[in-house]
């Protein structure tokens, strides 16, 4: 039997290798076919175009090729990287970068350090809270631009820069500074006790706070060590800001979810053929239970909606605040071969424990996450801007100074010198809960309804700004044209052509006359031009 079997099996297998390699030979002649048009453009363009290509610019091409057919997928976040840029993106990616380690604006056209960072090589060299930075390296930064600044201060590990900085105080100093690798802290308190975080919001209930920035690999663990901190100090309840924060490492949060739950699923990994991962938590190393509020808004994002959405599905947190971004799609780095460059390519979407898809769809009412039912807490722009500002000046790191006015254990205090109204309502939520009471509505009810009229609401502040500019085009336009007339002539007027005193007959498409118009005086080119209105080919 043995003797038979054989030879037919390798006939068997022989006849399937037949077949696959025909379909093998095919695919790969479909794909040559796919790029025949590129190869022959780019050849006409190579041997024909006006100006010779010398080898960077055809490179060039090739990269805004690749550029092209990633962007025609519509999807932002897949990404192609060319070779040179490869070396910044991973430096994205880790969330570390060489440099001075300072937060810096752009005030009164000057560099200006917001504050030095914790543990940072402008902080050990004598940097300050408010300095103006005049020059780096000889070079004025007035009207510098930030990107430029960013430039000269970053560079390699151990070499030097030298800064020419004017004080709070008017005195002037050249700082010189040893450049390091920085690694962003990405957990921060209510405000700083000189380089250190206080994560205490009320002291006498036990409440704290933590916001978390994004997710790198030492968010986790630095996130741990805080709630620790608050723990000796007895911890009764949490605030647990995400605000702002557009995601990071997918483990990361995972680790964090794993912290606040003993078990339950956490997030699930869905590719196009349907095949499912699911990460879910396990009891070591989980935290004590106490009331969870989780702050969420318009820009918190990926793994800060998975995290956010977790503890809201498994029961743990309340999350107030507004719908979350809804960024849930996985993206995986692909290195492409011989130094062409990384490809960032999505590759499947979160789902939520309760089976919600965290990505914004184009015909969908439902992405991300929403706040808990009267926990919907809405903040305008202009309110975030206010809070913002309000928020810098709790956050400098500054050579001591008196905390006795802030009350951060009074949600009205918070309203009124924060200009948060999400935080005061995370309070009074916490407040509530930790006296014994239900959780009470500090808000709306949440849900497509508010989360539509707040995106349609931005809509229409887009939309405004854009007429203004619009507006002010015109009025620069009317302007240009009066000062064109008064050096002899209006260009946009054909010359020859005498519009005061004559007459403007309206008529539709089948020539009824709609209306008559004299014309006697105003600018009637330009009134008709911003309605849209052509001449008709051959008309004068």
């Amino acid at each position: 039997m043995k003797r038979i079997v054989a030879p037919v099996l390798l006939a068997v297998l022989v006849g399937v290798l037949l077949v696959q390699l025909p379909l093998s030979i095919a695919a790969r002649a479909s794909d040559y076919e796919f790029f025949d048009p590129i190869v022959i453009v780019r050849n006409l363009i190579v041997e024909s175009f006006v100006e010779e290509l010398d080898e960077q610019e055809q490179l060039v091409m090739r990269d805004e090729m690749i550029t092209a057919m990633v962007a025609a997928l519509g999807d932002p976040y897949t990404q192609y990287v060319p070779y040179e840029q490869v070396a910044q993106f991973e430096k994205q990616l880790r969330g570390t970068y060489v440099g001075i380690g300072a937060e810096i604006d752009i005030v009164d056209d000057y560099l200006t350090i917001v504050t030095p960072m914790d543990d940072s090589p402008s902080l050990r060299a004598g940097v300050m809270a408010g300095d103006t930075v005049l020059d780096i390296e000889g070079e004025s930064t007035y009207k510098m631009g930030a990107e430029r600044a960013m430039k000269l201060l970053t560079g390699e590990p151990r070499t030097q820069v030298t800064i020419r900085v004017r004080h709070k105080n008017g005195e002037e100093e050249l700082i010189t500074i040893t450049r390091d690798h920085i690694v962003t802290r990405t957990i921060k308190g209510t405000h700083r006790v000189g380089e250190q975080w206080d994560y205490r919001l009320d002291l006498d209930l036990g409440l704290g706070y933590i916001r978390v920035a994004q997710f790198n690999q030492n968010t986790a663990n630095d996130l741990r060590a805080a709630v620790e901190e608050l723990v000796q100090t007895g911890l009764n309840g949490l605030v647990l800001d995400l605000r702002f924060n557009p995601g990071g490492e997918l483990e990361t949060a995972v680790e964090i979810a794993d912290l606040f739950l003993a078990e339950g699923d956490v997030v699930s990994v869905r590719s196009r053929d349907g095949e499912e991962e699911r990460y879910s938590a396990t009891g070591p190393g989980t935290l004590p239970h106490f009331p969870l509020v989780v702050l969420i808004n318009e820009t918190s994002a990926s793994a800060s909606e998975i995290l956010a959405g977790s503890l809201q599905d498994n029961g743990r947190a309340k999350v107030l605040g507004e719908r979350s971004y809804g960024k849930g799609s996985v993206q995986e780095v692909r290195i492409l071969p011989d130094r062409l460059g990384t490809l960032k390519l999505t590759t499947a979407h979160y789902y939520l424990p309760s089976g919600r898809n965290i990505q914004r769809q184009e015909a969908s009412i439902d992405w991300g996450v929403d706040p808990d039912a009267g926990f919907h807490v809405d903040m305008s722009i202009e309110q975030y801007q206010s809070m913002i500002e309000a928020r810098r000046a709790f956050e400098i790191i500054t050579n001591g100074g008196s905390h006795a006015d802030q009350q951060w254990s009074d949600p009205e205090w918070i309203r009124s010198a924060v200009h948060d109204v999400q935080l005061a309502a995370g309070l009074t939520a916490l407040q509530e809960r930790v006296a014994g009471r239900d959780w009470p509505h500090v808000g709306d009810e949440a849900g497509a309804a508010p989360a539509l009229a707040g995106e349609l609401e931005n809509a229409i502040d887009v939309r405004n700004r854009l007429a203004e500019e619009l507006a002010r085009a015109d009025a620069r336009v009317l302007d240009l044209r009066g000062l064109a007339a008064e050096a002899g002539r209006d260009p946009l007027i054909p010359t020859g052509i005498e519009l005061s005193g004559g007459e403007l007959t309206v008529t539709d498409e089948h020539g009824n006359v709609i209306g008559r118009y004299r014309i006697t005086e105003g600018d009637i080119e330009l009134a008709l031009e911003l309605a849209g209105v052509e001449p008709i080919a051959g008309d004068n």
